[in-house]
């Protein structure tokens, strides 16, 4: 991604390691590179994080003041960027619950932090995980308008909008389209913020990566269980396909192998009976043996792959297709 020309947003400074670890060039080059490119995008951050970037002059978000306090003790030469509540209607997975000021402490939020002696260089935010209601861009990029403007009346001159991720990747034939997501929000973006010197940000990462990977999974076991074929397979919940309890995304199989489509269930290896990926997908008649394959399993699976019962995460095989 860096050699293509991405910027990062990361959420831990492991994460933050790992970007400046690919970072070509000079100590220099580095640094501006982590002040410019990057953004440190959690909103609540471990003191510990704080005081090893302390010199780099990055940018960060926070929503609350107790967040402010820790900053400036601990990191007193960032820039800000404040993380703003926003709706989340049809988005599958929400996050305005965990982060995000309210709209009517955010312009407090903001004198506070000039208070302190930072610069508060924009507003972020994000609609939730895989959204399907580009409204939800609108409406928060309507409040982002109203908080500058109202900035502006205190003599403070916001620049950044941060508009976060959602974007949908593609599971089904359902999931909208990046070209119609684009559509809305860059109306919504020449009707509020117009002006070219603006810095818009966005943060595409399931949409990104989740077509960049296919997970191939073999049958090591099969029933009938209520009259419907139940098919153990080498992967489950606990590892690449988590989604299905984290994300409530619906993963879907197909076999490689012909044959009439029967209403299946596929499972996980593992002794816990959450571990049922799909009830219902249409599968030939399988054996013990064959191998099924599931699409877009490139986001928010491996990463957070577990050991559960001692089955291992799967093995990542890079292709090149080129």
């Amino acid at each position: 991604l860096y050699k293509c020309g991405s910027n990062f947003d990361v959420a831990s400074i492991e994460e933050l390691n790992l970007v400046e670890s690919s970072i070509l060039g000079s100590v220099e080059e580095q640094e501006i590179f982590l002040e410019y490119n990057v953004i440190y995008a959690n909103p609540v951050k471990r003191f510990t994080s704080l005081h090893k970037i302390e010199m780099k002059q990055m940018s960060m978000t926070f929503d609350n003041f107790a967040e402010l306090d820790k900053i400036a003790k601990y990191c007193s030469s960032a820039t800000l960027i404040l993380r703003m509540d926003v709706p989340n209607e049809g988005s599958i997975v929400e996050l305005s619950s965990k982060f995000g000021a309210p709209y009517d402490e955010c312009m407090d939020l903001i004198l506070y932090a000039n208070k302190l002696g930072f610069v508060v260089e924009g507003i972020s935010f994000h609609v939730g995980s895989q959204c399907t209601n580009f409204v939800n861009y609108v409406k928060a990029l309507e409040l982002v308008k109203k908080l500058f403007n109202e900035a502006e009346t205190h003599g403070i001159h916001l620049k950044v909008i941060d508009i976060g991720g959602g974007f949908p990747a593609p599971y089904d034939s359902t999931a909208p389209t990046i070209d119609q997501m684009a559509a809305v929000i860059n109306k919504a973006l020449d009707e509020y913020f117009p002006d070219p010197s603006y810095q818009i940000i966005a943060e595409p990462g399931r949409y990104m990566v989740a077509n960049a990977a296919t997970s191939i999974v073999q049958v090591n076991g099969k029933a009938i269980r209520k009259g419907r074929p139940f098919y153990y397979i080498d992967d489950g919940v606990y590892h690449t396909f988590s989604g299905v309890i984290f994300d409530h995304i619906q993963y879907h199989f197909k076999a490689f192998k012909p044959g009439l489509g029967i209403p299946s269930a596929v499972a996980g290896p593992t002794c816990d009976a959450l571990d049922k990926i799909v009830m219902d997908d249409p599968l030939p008649d399988l054996e013990i043996g064959d191998l099924l394959y599931s699409e877009n399993t490139g986001a928010y699976t491996n990463a957070s792959a577990t050991h559960f019962n001692g089955f291992p995460p799967a093995t990542i095989i890079h292709i090149n297709t080129q």
